[in-house]
C-alpha cells in the first residue's frame, strides 16, 4: 500500500487514501487486514464513513465489545441510518436489548421506511416480550 504524502497524483490526501485502502481489503473480505488501515485514516482525520466501516469489520469478526464505540461514533457524527442498524445489531448480539431497541428506533425515526431496521425491531421486541413474561 503506498501512500503518498501529501497528496496523491489524484489529489486525494493521506487518510482518503488510507480509508480507500481499507475499503478495497473490507469488500475483498479481508475484515482482519482493513482493521489497523482504518484506524490510521481515523487518526489522521476521524471521519463517519471510517468508524462505521470500521466497527462494521469488528462486528464481521464477531470482535462485538470493539464495535461499540466506532459503530457509536459514526451514529453521532451522521445523521444516516446504517450505523444505528449495524449498532443495534451488536447490542442484540450482546444481549442489551434495551440499547438494541433504541438504536433500531433511532435508524427507523432516521428513515422512516427502512425495512431491515423495522424488522430487527420487531424481533427485537419480540425478545423483549419473550423475556418481560418469562419474569
Amino acid at each position: 500500500m503506498g501512500i503518498e504524502f501529501p497528496f496523491d497524483e489524484q489529489g486525494d490526501s493521506p487518510d482518503t487514501q488510507l480509508f480507500r485502502a481499507a475499503r478495497d481489503l473490507m469488500r475483498a473480505g479481508k475484515h482482519l487486514e482493513a482493521i489497523p488501515v482504518f484506524e490510521a485514516s481515523m487518526m489522521l482525520a476521524p471521519h463517519y464513513k471510517t468508524a462505521e466501516c470500521l466497527g462494521e469489520c469488528f462486528f464481521s469478526l464477531g470482535r462485538l465489545t470493539e464495535a461499540v464505540i466506532p459503530l457509536a461514533a459514526a451514529t453521532a457524527l451522521n445523521a444516516g441510518q446504517h450505523a444505528p442498524k449495524l449498532l443495534a445489531e451488536v447490542f442484540l448480539e450482546l444481549d442489551e436489548l434495551e440499547q438494541a431497541r433504541s438504536m433500531a428506533e433511532l435508524a427507523l425515526q432516521r428513515l422512516p421506511h427502512y425495512k431491515m431496521a423495522a424488522a430487527l425491531l420487531e424481533t427485537i421486541n419480540e425478545l423483549i416480550n419473550d423475556v418481560s413474561t418469562d419474569d
